[in-house]
Protein backbone atom coordinates (compact mmCIF):
# COMPACT_ATOMS: atom_id res chain seq x y z
CA UNK A 1 0.00 0.00 0.00
CA UNK A 2 1.48 3.51 -0.69
CA UNK A 3 2.42 5.56 2.05
CA UNK A 4 1.21 9.09 0.42
CA UNK A 5 -1.10 11.39 2.46
CA UNK A 6 -3.37 11.25 -0.40
CA UNK A 7 -3.52 7.90 -2.82
CA UNK A 8 -2.28 9.70 -5.14
CA UNK A 9 -2.46 6.91 -8.04
CA UNK A 10 -6.24 6.71 -7.44
CA UNK A 11 -6.28 10.34 -7.94
CA UNK A 12 -3.76 10.40 -11.05
CA UNK A 13 -6.03 7.94 -12.41
CA UNK A 14 -9.27 9.94 -12.02
CA UNK A 15 -7.71 12.72 -13.04
CA UNK A 16 -6.80 10.70 -16.43
CA UNK A 17 -10.61 9.55 -17.11
CA UNK A 18 -11.73 13.38 -16.81
CA UNK A 19 -8.64 14.54 -18.92
CA UNK A 20 -9.17 11.80 -21.63
CA UNK A 21 -13.17 13.03 -21.44
CA UNK A 22 -11.90 16.82 -22.29
CA UNK A 23 -10.18 15.65 -25.16
CA UNK A 24 -12.96 13.27 -26.48
CA UNK A 25 -15.08 15.82 -26.71
CA UNK A 26 -12.68 18.18 -27.97
CA UNK A 27 -11.52 15.26 -30.59
CA UNK A 28 -15.34 15.62 -31.27
CA UNK A 29 -16.09 19.14 -31.69
CA UNK A 30 -13.70 18.89 -34.37
CA UNK A 31 -14.21 16.14 -36.24
CA UNK A 32 -17.90 17.54 -36.28
CA UNK A 33 -16.53 20.99 -37.64
CA UNK A 34 -14.54 19.31 -40.34
CA UNK A 35 -17.70 17.00 -41.44
CA UNK A 36 -19.39 19.81 -41.84
CA UNK A 37 -16.63 21.88 -43.95
CA UNK A 38 -16.60 18.74 -46.18
CA UNK A 39 -20.38 19.11 -46.85
CA UNK A 40 -19.87 22.62 -47.82
CA UNK A 41 -17.32 21.98 -49.75
CA UNK A 42 -19.10 18.88 -51.60
CA UNK A 43 -22.09 21.33 -52.07
CA UNK A 44 -20.54 24.40 -53.23
CA UNK A 45 -18.65 22.11 -55.90
CA UNK A 46 -21.56 20.36 -57.04
CA UNK A 47 -24.72 22.29 -56.73
CA UNK A 48 -22.85 26.02 -55.87
CA UNK A 49 -24.77 26.11 -52.16
CA UNK A 50 -22.56 27.20 -49.43
CA UNK A 51 -23.10 26.80 -45.84
CA UNK A 52 -23.23 29.68 -43.94
CA UNK A 53 -20.48 30.03 -40.86
CA UNK A 54 -18.55 27.16 -41.49
CA UNK A 55 -14.93 29.30 -40.64
CA UNK A 56 -16.84 30.45 -37.28
CA UNK A 57 -18.07 26.72 -36.66
CA UNK A 58 -14.65 25.47 -37.45
CA UNK A 59 -12.25 27.79 -35.72
CA UNK A 60 -14.61 27.40 -32.23
CA UNK A 61 -13.87 23.68 -32.47
CA UNK A 62 -10.69 24.20 -33.19
CA UNK A 63 -10.68 25.86 -30.10
CA UNK A 64 -12.11 22.95 -27.98
CA UNK A 65 -9.91 20.76 -29.39
CA UNK A 66 -6.97 21.93 -28.47
CA UNK A 67 -7.56 23.18 -25.28
CA UNK A 68 -9.79 20.59 -23.94
CA UNK A 69 -6.57 17.71 -24.92
CA UNK A 70 -4.20 19.61 -23.43
CA UNK A 71 -4.76 18.20 -19.40
CA UNK A 72 -4.70 15.14 -21.08
CA UNK A 73 -1.03 15.98 -22.80
CA UNK A 74 0.02 17.44 -19.15
CA UNK A 75 -1.42 14.32 -16.96
CA UNK A 76 0.47 11.89 -19.77
CA UNK A 77 3.43 13.79 -20.03
CA UNK A 78 3.38 14.04 -23.87
CA UNK A 79 4.68 17.60 -24.47
CA UNK A 80 8.28 17.35 -26.21
CA UNK A 81 10.84 17.32 -24.03
CA UNK A 82 15.13 17.11 -24.49
CA UNK A 83 15.71 14.15 -21.71
CA UNK A 84 19.78 13.85 -22.66
CA UNK A 85 20.47 16.91 -20.49
CA UNK A 86 19.23 15.39 -17.30
CA UNK A 87 20.23 11.38 -18.10
CA UNK A 88 23.26 11.76 -16.34
CA UNK A 89 21.62 12.25 -12.90
CA UNK A 90 20.09 9.39 -10.93
CA UNK A 91 16.57 8.57 -10.55
CA UNK A 92 15.46 11.38 -7.28
CA UNK A 93 17.26 13.90 -9.00
CA UNK A 94 15.84 13.49 -12.19
CA UNK A 95 12.16 13.52 -10.65
CA UNK A 96 13.27 16.53 -8.70
CA UNK A 97 14.02 18.18 -12.30
CA UNK A 98 10.61 16.91 -13.45
CA UNK A 99 8.33 18.18 -10.51
CA UNK A 100 10.34 21.73 -10.62
CA UNK A 101 9.77 21.64 -14.80
CA UNK A 102 5.81 20.39 -13.68
CA UNK A 103 5.98 23.58 -11.48
CA UNK A 104 6.75 26.07 -13.58
CA UNK A 105 4.69 24.88 -16.33
CA UNK A 106 1.53 24.61 -13.80
CA UNK A 107 2.85 28.75 -12.91
CA UNK A 108 2.54 29.63 -16.77
CA UNK A 109 -0.88 27.95 -17.21
CA UNK A 110 -1.70 29.86 -14.28
CA UNK A 111 -0.37 32.86 -15.80
CA UNK A 112 -1.55 32.39 -19.05
CA UNK A 113 -5.46 31.62 -17.29
CA UNK A 114 -5.39 34.81 -15.34
CA UNK A 115 -5.19 36.97 -18.22
CA UNK A 116 -7.53 35.23 -20.36
CA UNK A 117 -9.65 35.80 -17.73
CA UNK A 118 -9.27 39.37 -17.98
CA UNK A 119 -9.59 39.57 -22.22
CA UNK A 120 -12.74 37.14 -21.47
CA UNK A 121 -14.41 39.64 -19.46
CA UNK A 122 -13.72 42.60 -21.71
CA UNK A 123 -14.82 40.28 -24.63
CA UNK A 124 -18.17 39.83 -22.48
CA UNK A 125 -18.87 43.81 -21.22
CA UNK A 126 -18.57 44.30 -24.91
CA UNK A 127 -20.64 41.78 -26.25
CA UNK A 128 -18.72 40.65 -28.71
CA UNK A 129 -19.76 38.16 -30.83
CA UNK A 130 -18.14 36.02 -34.40
CA UNK A 131 -17.89 37.99 -37.58
CA UNK A 132 -20.14 35.38 -39.57
CA UNK A 133 -22.62 33.31 -37.28
CA UNK A 134 -22.88 36.15 -34.01
CA UNK A 135 -21.37 33.52 -32.16
CA UNK A 136 -20.71 35.37 -28.36
CA UNK A 137 -17.28 35.38 -28.27
CA UNK A 138 -16.90 33.65 -25.16
CA UNK A 139 -17.79 30.75 -26.88
CA UNK A 140 -14.60 30.95 -27.79
CA UNK A 141 -12.89 32.07 -24.59
CA UNK A 142 -14.59 29.19 -22.82
CA UNK A 143 -12.30 26.21 -23.91
CA UNK A 144 -9.19 28.52 -22.86
CA UNK A 145 -10.23 28.75 -19.54
CA UNK A 146 -11.55 25.22 -18.85
CA UNK A 147 -8.64 24.06 -20.75
CA UNK A 148 -5.91 25.93 -18.73
CA UNK A 149 -7.77 25.75 -15.47
CA UNK A 150 -7.17 21.44 -16.19
CA UNK A 151 -4.16 21.99 -17.58
CA UNK A 152 -2.83 23.78 -14.51
CA UNK A 153 -4.22 21.10 -11.78
CA UNK A 154 -3.02 18.40 -14.02
CA UNK A 155 0.68 20.23 -14.16
CA UNK A 156 0.60 20.19 -10.41
CA UNK A 157 -0.56 16.80 -10.02
CA UNK A 158 2.19 15.39 -12.05
CA UNK A 159 4.26 18.28 -9.95
CA UNK A 160 3.33 16.24 -6.57
CA UNK A 161 3.64 12.43 -8.56
CA UNK A 162 7.78 14.03 -9.56
CA UNK A 163 7.86 15.12 -6.00
CA UNK A 164 6.78 12.19 -4.13
CA UNK A 165 9.52 10.05 -6.22
CA UNK A 166 11.97 12.64 -5.69
CA UNK A 167 10.97 12.38 -2.09
CA UNK A 168 11.57 8.46 -1.70
CA UNK A 169 14.61 6.76 -0.51
CA UNK A 170 14.45 4.86 -4.33
CA UNK A 171 13.21 6.67 -6.99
Amino acid sequence: MDSDPIYLPALYRAADRIALGFAFAGVCALGLATLVLMVDIALRKSVGFSITGTIDMLQLAQMFCVFLALPAAFLRESHVGVEFTTDWLPARGRAAVKALAALVSAALLAAILWYSLGQAAIQLRQEDRSVTLGIPMLAYWAPLLVGSALSTAAALLVAARHARDAARRRA
